[in-house]
């Protein structure tokens, strides 16, 4: 695959600037690998105001101003842009409800790292469609980027799974026509009461 090329591998985290979401092993990570890796930041800086200021001085810290961009919060035509120049995403976060943000980028061929606490281990298959880290375990978040920006033809490889699996995945109607009615049937199981009846069991 052309996007797999030869030069820095390029890494994408998506989601707010926001402890949870885990930049701060991503930024030391970047920090530790022994290959080149170029990382952009795409989500709101506005959330945690002091969170975010520390992770923009730990960029300039660690000497990686040339190689960390903060886009902010973006539109859906740059969103798609970063996602179609990216390799790789990385979220290393300590929860996720549902792991969408995974799944976007697995739409987009990129291969997904995530940490094993919470929804990521729901989308992301092991060594298929991407890696699953221990909770801010920088060291093996590193080792991870090395081994994909060494060998590209296993990078190639991961990006067609994960472009497969998210092919396999129900469209977002389906699901979330499938959620309404398991809820609809979960209220169903509930005891009705009338006007009246409600009245009395006060």
């Amino acid at each position: 695959e052309e996007r797999a090329a030869a030069g820095p591998l390029r890494v994408l985290f998506l989601g707010n600037v926001i402890p949870r979401k885990g930049l701060h092993t991503l930024l030391q990570a970047v920090r530790i690998a022994r290959h080149e890796i170029a990382l952009d930041v795409a989500g709101s800086l506005e959330t945690d105001l002091p969170y975010a200021a520390k992770m923009q001085q730990a960029v300039l810290e660690f000497g990686l101003s040339s190689r960390v961009t903060f886009h902010g919060s973006v539109s859906d035509q740059k969103l798609h842009t970063l996602l179609g120049a990216a390799h790789l995403l990385a979220v290393p976060s300590s929860y996720e409800g549902y792991g969408i943000a995974y799944l976007e980028g697995m739409g987009f061929g990129l291969p997904a790292i995530g940490t094993d606490a919470g929804a990521a281990r729901e989308v992301i298959r092991e060594g298929k469609t991407g890696f699953l880290i221990p909770l801010e375990d920088a060291g093996k978040l590193a080792d991870h980027l090395d081994r994909l920006a060494a060998d590209r033809a296993l990078l190639v490889e991961m990006s067609l799974n994960a472009l497969d699996w998210y092919r396999q995945q129900p469209p977002w109607a389906e699901s979330a026509a499938r959620i309404r009615q398991f809820l609809y049937a979960q209220a169903e199981n509930f005891p009705k009461q009338d006007g009246a009846a409600a009245r009395e069991a006060k």
